[in-house]
């Protein structure tokens, strides 16, 4: 069954737009690269519903065919690429991360 990985990212207060928006890019990329990979969508919260995020400045949707595909997706090369940056424009501790299987 698909499955479904949602992360919600909170921004350094001084990270470059630049290397957020090369982040994103990189991480929706990482489709037709990372085996299982189905899907990836990233993006800041829609302003209207901005203020329930709850501080959240990003998020990503994640479609992997099956459970075992969050294991490839997470120790894939691409993905420690898109972790480096991760590291650089986001705060440490304070990511969220949900997986649903349907």
């Amino acid at each position: 069954m698909p499955v479904y990985h949602v992360a919600l990212f909170k921004l350094k207060a001084d990270a470059d737009p630049n290397r957020v928006q090369r982040w994103q890019r990189l991480a929706q990329e990482m489709v037709g690269k990372v085996p299982g990979l189905m899907g990836l969508q990233a993006g800041p919260p829609i302003a209207f519903t901005a203020p329930m995020a709850k501080g959240f400045d990003m998020g990503v949707v994640v479609l992997l065919d099956y459970v075992e595909s969050l294991a490839t997706f997470f120790t894939h090369p691409s993905h420690d690429e898109v972790n480096e940056l991760y590291e650089e424009v986001c705060e440490q501790g304070s990511t969220v991360g949900y997986d649903i299987e349907f």
